[in-house]
């Protein structure tokens, strides 16, 4: 019991000091910093991953007009800017304003009709502007078919009934569309949207998708701060600041040196997951935190031991970062996966959110990394 009293104490002790250095301060400042930046640009009406322009060559065609309303006036992922005319269009994708311009002919309705009687090149009845060709530009492609194609297939049942349905012909095209109208479905309901881990409530697909990467960057910087702590430890050190201490009492030192600065870091990162409201099940969100914190302190460690030098493990604290964010799912997930990922903490503690089996693979990775820390002290005692 007094063991455990003395540890609490020493953690108490070095979470006062580190408190008073200026660098770890500003490393827990950083997160609420990217939780208001990221808040502020998910709710300014000019937020996008590309902008758009749209126009139509007639503004008083009724399909064309439909459709720009449609784009312009509905939740999405691009930023769609409604011109008054091609010319507008055309001169905000030249002066970078815009990634493209989308333009939609005169009458549209018999264009449209068109390129349905005959699907060809030479019969497309929308022009897109680009300033150059990215995935994100082709994605967006993905949304202007999805939206036409609800407009030709109403021009498309209305030639299978004319072609194959006789009985019909008293009937008008109004007449027709009414019956097609009708017919109410609601796109969203085609789709149910889930994770391989049924525990995590569907809600979780709704998050907007500005703020979903600051999860990612939050536990990217987690594992910096822990990096930084490693260098103040090894100054100290050098410091002969745990001079007093015996050989078997250095790696509890150790420990508990990084395991209170972690400890304010998860604090931190934690309430950035709930201020942002990214949260899934609060047990699930604890758990994944916790290990995460001790798989972090265990892979920090490891790395000061490997880094004998302290300018060697300062240079190398960018590089982990980089490497965090482009290798593990911060802002995307690789379809294929480099062996160098699950050396890295965040790989983990992000997969573990939506897939409970990471959460075996954290107990799992604490323990060998801990013991390779262990290891290597008693080599280095040697």
């Amino acid at each position: 019991m007094k063991a455990i009293q003395d540890f609490l104490r020493r953690l108490w002790l070095f979470n006062k000091r580190l408190l008073k250095k200026p660098g770890f301060l500003a490393i827990l400042l950083l997160a609420p910093l990217l939780v208001t930046v990221f808040t502020f640009i998910s709710r300014t009406e000019d937020s996008g991953i590309i902008t758009v322009a749209v126009a139509a060559v007639n503004p008083e065609d009724p399909l064309a007009k439909e459709v720009v309303t449609e784009l312009t006036e509905g939740a999405s992922l691009i930023r769609f800017i409604p011109c008054a005319t091609v010319k507008d269009a055309s001169q905000l994708v030249e002066r970078a304003e815009a990634d493209a311009a989308w333009i939609f002919p005169d009458d549209m309705q018999a264009r449209l009709d068109e390129f349905v009687n005959r699907v060809a090149d030479r019969n497309a009845f929308v022009t897109v502007i680009q300033r150059e060709d990215n995935v994100f530009l082709n994605l967006s492609h993905e949304k202007l078919t999805a939206l036409l194609f609800s407009h030709c297939s109403r021009s498309m049942y209305r030639d299978y009934i004319r072609d194959n349905l006789v009985e019909l012909d008293d009937l008008s095209d109004e007449q027709l569309f009414e019956f097609y109208d009708t017919i109410d479905v609601n796109v969203e309901d085609l789709f149910t949207f889930s994770y391989a881990d049924s525990a995590v409530p569907e809600s979780t697909g709704n998050i907007n998708y500005l703020l979903s990467p600051l999860r990612g960057l939050a536990a990217v910087l987690m594992l910096i701060g822990g990096l930084a702590v490693a260098l103040f430890y090894s100054q100290d050190s050098l410091d002969g600041k745990f001079d007093a201490s015996t050989p078997s009492e250095r790696p509890w030192l150790c420990l508990g040196y990084h395991l209170a600065a972690v400890l304010d870091l998860t604090v931190v990162v934690f309430a950035t997951v709930l201020i942002a409201g990214l949260q899934t099940t609060l047990l699930r969100e604890i758990l994944a935190i916790l290990l995460y914190a001790v798989i972090t302190v265990g892979f920090c460690i490891t790395l000061r031991l490997i880094c004998r030098d302290i300018r060697l493990l300062g240079a190398l604290i960018p590089i982990v970062a980089i490497m965090c964010i482009v290798l593990c799912p911060v802002f995307f997930h690789l379809a294929s996966i480099p062996v160098v990922q699950f050396l890295l903490p965040p790989f983990y503690y992000l997969n573990a959110i939506n897939d409970g089996r990471f959460l075996y693979y954290m107990v799992a990775y604490a323990f060998i990394i801990l013991g390779i820390d262990l290891l290597l002290y008693r080599i280095r005692q040697k």
